[in-house]
Protein backbone atom coordinates (compact mmCIF):
# COMPACT_ATOMS: atom_id res chain seq x y z
CA UNK A 1 0.00 0.00 0.00
CA UNK A 2 1.53 3.75 -0.69
CA UNK A 3 2.05 5.45 2.15
CA UNK A 4 3.16 9.08 0.65
CA UNK A 5 4.12 10.37 -2.21
CA UNK A 6 7.18 13.45 -1.67
CA UNK A 7 9.03 15.32 -3.58
CA UNK A 8 12.32 15.25 -1.68
CA UNK A 9 15.03 17.22 -3.72
CA UNK A 10 14.85 20.01 -6.27
CA UNK A 11 17.69 21.62 -6.98
CA UNK A 12 20.45 22.89 -9.72
CA UNK A 13 23.17 20.27 -9.14
CA UNK A 14 26.87 21.11 -10.65
CA UNK A 15 29.66 18.74 -11.02
CA UNK A 16 30.08 15.20 -10.09
CA UNK A 17 30.01 16.16 -6.02
CA UNK A 18 27.53 14.22 -4.47
CA UNK A 19 24.15 15.70 -2.64
CA UNK A 20 21.90 14.05 -0.26
CA UNK A 21 17.93 14.57 -0.51
CA UNK A 22 17.01 17.56 2.56
CA UNK A 23 17.48 15.34 5.98
CA UNK A 24 13.90 16.75 6.81
CA UNK A 25 12.80 13.57 4.86
CA UNK A 26 14.95 11.42 6.33
CA UNK A 27 12.34 9.74 9.47
CA UNK A 28 9.82 9.55 6.66
CA UNK A 29 11.95 8.02 4.41
CA UNK A 30 12.71 5.62 6.82
CA UNK A 31 8.98 4.73 7.72
CA UNK A 32 8.24 2.15 4.90
CA UNK A 33 8.93 -1.06 3.25
CA UNK A 34 9.79 -0.19 0.10
CA UNK A 35 10.89 3.50 -1.86
CA UNK A 36 10.14 3.68 -5.32
CA UNK A 37 12.24 6.92 -7.22
CA UNK A 38 11.05 9.12 -9.78
CA UNK A 39 11.44 12.66 -11.54
CA UNK A 40 13.29 14.27 -13.97
CA UNK A 41 16.51 16.92 -14.87
CA UNK A 42 16.09 20.05 -17.18
CA UNK A 43 18.72 22.12 -18.57
CA UNK A 44 21.14 19.77 -18.77
CA UNK A 45 24.69 20.45 -19.55
CA UNK A 46 28.11 19.01 -20.06
CA UNK A 47 30.10 15.83 -21.66
CA UNK A 48 27.70 12.61 -21.70
CA UNK A 49 26.03 13.15 -18.32
CA UNK A 50 24.64 10.96 -16.15
CA UNK A 51 22.75 10.45 -13.57
CA UNK A 52 22.60 8.42 -10.35
CA UNK A 53 20.42 8.05 -7.07
CA UNK A 54 20.84 5.41 -4.53
CA UNK A 55 18.49 4.84 -1.36
CA UNK A 56 21.07 5.08 1.86
CA UNK A 57 20.20 4.23 5.10
CA UNK A 58 21.29 4.62 8.86
CA UNK A 59 19.93 3.73 12.71
CA UNK A 60 21.32 7.41 14.07
CA UNK A 61 21.34 9.98 10.68
CA UNK A 62 25.28 9.66 11.07
CA UNK A 63 26.43 6.55 9.81
CA UNK A 64 25.12 5.80 6.50
CA UNK A 65 24.89 2.66 4.36
CA UNK A 66 23.63 1.56 0.94
CA UNK A 67 20.21 0.01 1.24
CA UNK A 68 20.57 -2.21 -1.67
CA UNK A 69 23.66 -3.18 -3.58
CA UNK A 70 22.99 -1.51 -6.92
CA UNK A 71 21.64 2.38 -7.21
CA UNK A 72 18.20 2.57 -8.35
CA UNK A 73 18.26 4.91 -10.43
CA UNK A 74 21.79 3.96 -12.00
CA UNK A 75 24.10 5.79 -14.33
CA UNK A 76 20.67 6.83 -16.51
CA UNK A 77 22.35 8.90 -19.46
CA UNK A 78 20.58 12.41 -19.69
CA UNK A 79 19.66 14.62 -22.53
CA UNK A 80 21.06 18.01 -23.03
CA UNK A 81 18.26 18.90 -25.14
CA UNK A 82 15.56 17.72 -23.63
CA UNK A 83 13.80 16.80 -19.95
CA UNK A 84 14.87 12.99 -19.34
CA UNK A 85 12.55 11.02 -17.07
CA UNK A 86 13.87 8.15 -14.82
CA UNK A 87 12.30 6.14 -12.07
CA UNK A 88 13.92 3.25 -9.91
CA UNK A 89 12.46 0.99 -7.31
CA UNK A 90 13.85 0.06 -4.12
CA UNK A 91 14.80 -3.60 -3.63
CA UNK A 92 12.92 -6.48 -2.44
CA UNK A 93 11.99 -5.57 1.53
CA UNK A 94 11.39 -8.99 2.31
CA UNK A 95 15.31 -9.92 1.87
CA UNK A 96 17.10 -7.25 3.47
CA UNK A 97 16.15 -5.24 7.07
CA UNK A 98 15.05 -1.30 6.72
CA UNK A 99 16.40 0.83 9.59
CA UNK A 100 15.02 4.29 11.06
CA UNK A 101 16.24 6.73 8.17
CA UNK A 102 16.91 6.88 4.90
CA UNK A 103 17.86 9.33 2.08
CA UNK A 104 18.76 9.43 -1.57
CA UNK A 105 22.55 10.23 -2.50
CA UNK A 106 22.32 11.81 -6.01
CA UNK A 107 25.53 12.29 -8.39
CA UNK A 108 26.10 13.43 -11.77
CA UNK A 109 28.72 11.92 -13.96
CA UNK A 110 30.41 12.59 -17.21
CA UNK A 111 32.59 15.59 -17.59
CA UNK A 112 31.46 18.93 -16.44
CA UNK A 113 28.03 17.75 -16.05
CA UNK A 114 25.00 20.05 -14.31
CA UNK A 115 21.54 19.65 -14.21
CA UNK A 116 18.06 20.89 -12.67
CA UNK A 117 17.22 17.36 -10.96
CA UNK A 118 13.61 17.20 -8.84
CA UNK A 119 13.67 13.82 -7.59
CA UNK A 120 9.56 12.24 -5.95
CA UNK A 121 9.66 8.96 -3.92
CA UNK A 122 6.66 6.84 -2.84
CA UNK A 123 6.43 5.15 -0.04
CA UNK A 124 5.02 1.82 0.33
CA UNK A 125 4.54 -0.34 3.28
CA UNK A 126 3.77 -3.77 2.83
CA UNK A 127 2.32 -4.91 6.03
CA UNK A 128 -0.41 -2.74 6.13
CA UNK A 129 -3.89 -3.34 4.57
Amino acid sequence: MRVFNQLVFDGYVSGTAVVYSDSQYDPLLGSVDQLSVSGYTAQVVGTSPTLTIQVEQSFDQRRWIARNGTAEVAAVALSTSAETNFSGQDGNPVARPTLAFARMKISLGGTGPAAQVRVWVAGRDHNQS
